[in-house]
């Protein structure tokens, strides 16, 4: 198995569903794909490639201000407006996503990402919180098909197959979750080309999106 430099995590809300997981080596190629079980393995599968950097498609820290998503706890954000500063941007983009809430319907894959991240960041290796969606928008423009249908998945291919023309043998095989991961391996890429826009506040939580296609 190649050893990969970038990895993108399509992460689920329990670790009893499996996660989709994507490496590209350095070269856009694809080192390994798997769905992994529980945050063992998928750190596991960190230690092994020490990549240079990973990339989570989830929410990796709070609203400045909370310490946790629970009603019961007396902790409040310090802005007066809904979410994260980096959510709240996309917004005005128009390009939608989960707010980051005490009433967030993604609240343990909220508390499991941030788990995960702090875990992966212990052991040496940096984090960045990666969103497909407006990758996809970045990258492919808005008019994109739902990737639950078949068209959409569809087009998804068809552009990845673009991007990275090293996967065309591997992607029939992939669903729209390991597309996700693997758009978000390809974020990380980017990143350390320093081909992206950071989106938010660095105190409180930057998504990243790679920068449109020239």
């Amino acid at each position: 198995m190649e050893r990969a430099s970038f990895v993108g995590i399509d992460l689920t809300s329990s670790s009893a569903r499996p996660t989709a997981c994507v490496g590209l080596n350095q070269k856009l190629g694809l080192a390994w794909f798997h769905f992994l079980h529980g945050d063992v393995q998928i750190i596991e599968a960190i230690e092994r490639d020490r990549p240079h950097l990973v990339a989570i498609d989830a929410p990796i820290s709070l609203p400045r201000g909370l310490c946790c998503l629970e009603d019961s706890c007396s902790c409040r954000p310090v802005s007066p407006f809904k979410g994260r500063i980096c959510e709240r941007e996309l917004s005005r983009r128009g390009i939608p996503s989960y707010y980051t809430t005490k009433k967030s319907i993604i609240k343990d894959m909220v508390y499991r990402a941030i788990h995960l991240k702090d875990e992966i960041e212990a052991r040496g290796y940096p984090v960045i919180e990666a969103y497909p969606h407006a990758t996809k928008v970045a990258l492919f423009g808005r008019s994109i098909p739902p990737k639950t249908t078949a068209a959409g998945i569809l087009f998804l291919k068809e552009r990845l197959a673009q991007l990275m023309p090293n996967l065309i043998p591997y992607l029939p095989r992939f669903n729209h979750d390991l597309c996700d991961a693997l758009l978000a391996a390809y974020t990380a890429y980017a990143y350390t080309r320093d081909e992206v826009e950071s989106i938010g506040d660095p105190d409180e939580g930057l998504i990243i999106i790679p920068t449109p296609l020239t």
